[in-house]
């Protein structure tokens, strides 16, 4: 595969990820107050059902078209905790069993075939097997070793590519996962500044580490989702609302905050999405206060567009963590990238009076991940490859939109880069109180009644929450428009 780098003035230009060209006039095709507006006035609104005998229908359907499936569930249940072991997939009436996809398309062990909008979480940024990186590491593998512990060339060409690719990064320590490079960063933050605490907005995901395991998702949620973590573990976690910079100067200001962390979307990719020129304030808010601002880029470095989401917003904070698409899915996939003199906290030696951090991480920039990470971002960078992704993506939503307005329906389409939200109960607009955390679970709960006749037609979505990736064709946005419109002809 061709892994050559644009030019830097390429890779430094910012592109508009409504159309996937041009200068960047905002980081959305729809404006944050927009969203929030829409997906507000869809919780205010009683929960729109499929009629049970229509539900029950499609549930048939379902089993007829997937035994293997069940009866690989059924094994899975005997051997696995309660049967599965990843929060993306279709989970109701079980999840499905994949074989084998190819570009934007998967394949079921029925035979099934499905357009993939889940993409591993978004991992699989470049899609399904792509043929180039797949043969890159093959090689690899034929020529040299897939793990031998030591230090590799891959190990420097990768971190130099990031270095190239991502304005904020001068200098890069590998991890094992988007979730190790949020941790890794916190440590880094504290060692750096002789301080403990990490200001968290509510509603977004950092990874499941202990100090992250609260309000996520919807904001005001708390502690719902810590089981298993003493409150002792996130005591140093300071939850602010991410639309209340007076809220976050009020936290900054009592000078014990080591870092500001945020998804640079806002919470859970953009379902709960920031004021445009959010971050711009918080980062000088941050910086008045002495405390460093970090840019969770797990999912947004490989989909935002070039150069990661702070690229497209104009902003650079000190540190960015990465992951996910970073490799394509290929494993031990993460990094935490910023300013050198930070960076260099994570050091491999013994503490020197330098600030100093210990990391660890036996498989961390091992050569199979490295290389991936290297050859992904050559793809990725090469021109126009994102770019159409993009398209495709803006393509889709008008799409989407378009039949959702003429089906009578108070659904909404909107993306940022490739990441795909199709807002149908907004469960993430109620902020949580004791008496609505009811009806945010029977929100969550009829979504995967929606999906139903969503992977019927033939896509599998994760409640909407979805991504497109470099091998998603026009083809395959005709087949979700139709899995759509499906549901949409159920809610009728």
């Amino acid at each position: 595969m061709s892994t050559d780098l644009a030019r830097s003035s390429d890779l430094a230009r910012s592109t508009d990820p409504t159309t996937g060209t041009g200068p960047a006039r905002r980081p959305g095709s729809a404006p944050a107050a927009e969203i929030l507006a829409r997906a507000s006035a869809i919780a205010a609104q009683p929960m729109r059902r499929i009629a049970p005998e229509r539900l029950e229908s499609e549930l048939a359907e379902f089993r007829r078209r997937t035994p293997r499936s069940a009866a690989l569930f059924a094994r899975a249940q005997g051997v696995l905790a309660r049967g599965s072991e990843h929060v993306d997939p279709l989970s109701s009436p079980y999840p499905l069993f994949l074989d084998h996809g190819a570009g934007g398309e998967v394949v079921d062990v029925d035979g099934n075939r499905y357009v993939d909008c889940i993409l591993a979480g978004g991992a699989l940024s470049l899609g399904h097997n792509h043929p180039g990186l797949n043969a890159a590491v093959v090689d690899l593998l034929r020529e040299r070793t897939g793990f031998h512990g030591h230090l590799d060339e891959f190990e420097v060409l990768a971190a130099e590519r990031i270095i190239e690719v991502f304005p904020a990064a001068e200098a890069v320590r590998f991890v094992g996962s988007g979730a190790e490079a949020d941790l890794a960063a916190a440590r880094i933050a504290r060692a750096y500044t002789g301080r403990r605490k990490i200001i968290k907005f509510r509603g977004h995901y950092h990874g499941w580490g202990d100090q992250f395991m609260v309000d996520l998702e919807v904001p005001g949620s708390g502690d719902f989702m810590a089981g298993g973590v003493p409150p002792e573990h996130y005591a140093h976690t300071v939850l602010v609302h991410p639309h209340r910079l007076d809220d976050l100067a009020a936290a900054l200001a009592a000078g014990d905050v080591a870092a500001v962390i945020s998804e640079p979307f806002g919470g859970e990719s953009g379902l709960v999405p920031f004021a445009d020129d959010f971050h711009q304030q918080a980062i000088a808010l941050a910086h008045q206060h002495g405390a460093l601002y970090v840019l969770d880029e797990v999912v947004t470095g490989t989909r935002a567009g070039i150069g990661g989401a702070h690229a497209v917003l104009g902003i650079r904070p000190d540190l960015i963590t990465l992951g996910k698409g970073l490799m394509n899915g290929y494993p031990s996939c993460g990094a935490v990238a910023g300013r050198r003199e930070i960076i260099e906290a994570a050091g491999t030696g013994l503490p020197d009076g330098r600030p100093f951090t210990y990391i660890g991480g036996t498989m961390s920039g091992n050569v199979l991940s490295a290389a991936a990470c290297y050859h992904t971002l050559g793809e990725l960078t090469r021109p126009g490859v994102l770019d159409s992704a993009i398209a495709v993506t803006a393509d889709l939503v008008v799409r989407l939109n378009a039949l959702f307005s003429t089906g009578g329906v108070p659904f909404f389409a909107y993306h940022f880069g490739t990441i795909l939200r199709i807002e149908l109960t907004a469960p993430h607009a109620l902020l949580v109180e004791a008496e609505r955390l009811p009806e945010i679970i029977a929100r969550r709960a009829l979504l995967a009644d929606y999906m139903i006749p969503v992977v019927n037609a033939g896509v599998l979505s994760r409640m909407g929450r979805d991504m497109l990736s470099c091998g998603h064709t026009r083809a395959d946005s005709d087949r979700v428009v139709n899995a759509y419109a499906r549901l949409v002809e159920l809610l009728g």
